[in-house]
């Protein structure tokens, strides 16, 4: 006979008081191996993760190298780019800026792109992958084309003299992002200005996703042949695609979102504003994504764009009304986003979003029950911010953003850029990792400083808008922090509102 430790469970016999009990007995060598210990999972390393957000590389900042850029292929146009300035470049820029009046202040220049993809390479030399929260494409791309290019303005709104060139510039961002990053896997999502139409526009199985596709596969280093093949037809149907994370995330999923068509103002490429079958397609594909997760016991990473969450700048500008049945502008055209994360809460570890070109902090849902919610901010300085990347620290094992740092740059323009630490969440905040409990704690600690002058408050109003010095929002204050975990319009007002 051998002696032996058996496992003898009494949680049948004694529920709530026992979980299992050990016991020492004589046994044969059947018992020896059914007793045999399981031994848990090892915890990996935390690794470094690169997290960039509207890119918008403006690649008409030298006007005289477009019709260069129209001709050569995507291979050539780095070397285009980077070539000495013409003798014409500040006053040809300023024509441009002049003629296309959408956006006042510039996007990045391919200076300003190539400098920030170095210098996270460099603060995160060992990357384990890099997720883009969309917005390749510089904003009025189809203006600005025509203006380079001294072409009419366009009278319709067709814009598919710039098509190829809009196509040829997301592709060139996507190779860019990936050639810095050889060797790990770049996850890249598209933006409301990713098109080859009107911003916000695209219909469904664009010619447009097809240009780009290979290039958005490309970055899917260490995913299986077959998950490739399936991102691919995905893509090519809606911008969206899902893949299980390369090693060394264990056991988690990763799913891509195209919510250009989700959104508020959304129109296709007909300029049909209620053409809906991209957002249904999407909405009803990510619901069963997350419900097969479930099953699996997998964990998941949403990553998007446009996040799901009410604008609150226009319902606090007018906050006299809010109360009284005023409109809540969403980002979204519906809650259905928001509430198939949080209605799997259990599986979605994390949601990642840019599109405001600000530095947030949200929760979908409340407490544990929550998606904790990361909107990275923009290297494009377009919104009078200073850009920035962020370099994130990730358990592999758990799929929890354990903190992050982000950097920003000393100057808009690539030129002698330097790129320093700006804050890290840790340090800053003193909560443990970006966890849902975690971030629910941080909101409400900003909840309960109602003056918006406390040092996390101050800290947040900082980060929030890159550049500028802290600027306490008053009676706006409580209004906004409501923003930060009510992403319905209903719920927003009922936090702003209360019992008014």
């Amino acid at each position: 006979m051998l002696k032996s430790c058996i496992r003898v469970s009494v949680r049948n016999w004694f529920p709530g008081l026992f979980g299992g009990l050990l016991v020492c007995g004589i046994a044969g060598p059947l018992a020896v191996s059914a007793c045999a210990e399981r031994k848990p999972a090892p915890q990996l390393p935390a690794i470094d993760v690169v997290m960039l957000s509207d890119l918008h590389l403006d690649p008409f900042h030298d006007p005289a190298k477009v019709p260069q850029l129209v001709k050569a292929p995507v291979e050539e146009w780095a070397a285009i780019l980077r070539s000495p300035d013409s003798a014409t470049q500040e006053a040809d820029f300023a024509a441009v800026q002049k003629a296309c009046k959408a956006k006042q202040l510039t996007d990045a220049p391919y200076a300003l792109l190539a400098s920030s993809l170095q210098a996270a390479k460099a603060r995160a030399g060992n990357a384990r992958f890099v997720t883009v929260s969309g917005d390749l494409l510089v904003h009025d791309l189809d203006c600005r084309y025509r203006a380079s290019l001294k072409l009419p303005k366009a009278t319709t709104d067709d814009e598919s003299l710039s098509a190829a060139f809009a196509e040829k510039t997301t592709v060139f961002v996507m190779k860019q992002v990936e050639t810095v990053f050889t060797g790990i896997p770049v996850y890249i999502a598209l933006g409301n200005n990713d098109s080859r139409c009107n911003h916000n526009r695209m219909d469904v199985q664009d010619a447009y996703l097809k240009a780009t596709a290979e290039a958005t596969i490309d970055g899917l280093v260490g995913v299986s042949a077959a998950e490739r093949k399936l991102a691919r037809t995905t893509y090519e149907s809606g911008g969206y695609y899902a893949v299980n994370m390369a090693a060394p995330m264990q056991n988690t999923r990763l799913v891509v979102l195209d919510d250009i068509y989700m959104m508020s103002k959304f129109a296709n490429c007909e300029a049909d504003e209620n053409d809906q079958r991209g957002a249904q397609e999407q909405i009803t594909w990510l619901g069963n994504q997350l419900d097969s997760a479930r099953q699996k016991g997998q964990r998941v990473w949403v990553l998007g764009h446009v996040p799901p969450s009410v604008n609150p700048k226009g319902a606090l500008a007018n906050a006299g009304t809010l109360c009284t049945g005023g409109a809540v502008e969403g980002y979204l055209s519906s809650d259905a986003l928001a509430n198939a994360l949080v209605s799997h809460a259990d599986v979605a570890k994390l949601a990642l979003f840019g599109h405001t070109h600000m530095d947030e902090v949200h929760l979908l849902g409340s407490g544990d029950a929550g998606v904790p919610m990361k909107v990275v901010a923009s290297i494009s300085p377009v919104s009078g911010n200073i850009p920035s990347f962020t370099v994130g620290k990730v358990s592999p094992s758990s799929a929890l953003l354990i903190d992050y740092t982000v950097f920003d740059a000393s100057n808009t323009t690539g030129v002698d850029t330097t790129w320093p630490k700006e804050y890290d969440f840790k340090e800053t905040y003193g909560e443990p990792a970006f966890s849902a409990k975690a971030v629910a704690d941080l909101i409400g600690h900003l909840r309960a400083d109602t003056s918006g002058t406390g040092t996390e408050s101050l800290a947040y109003q900082t980060h929030f808008f890159k550049g500028h010095s802290p600027m306490p929002l008053g009676p706006l204050w409580e209004g906004y922090v409501c923003s930060l975990d009510h992403a319905t319009a209903d719920g927003f007002r009922s936090c702003v509102c209360g019992g008014k």
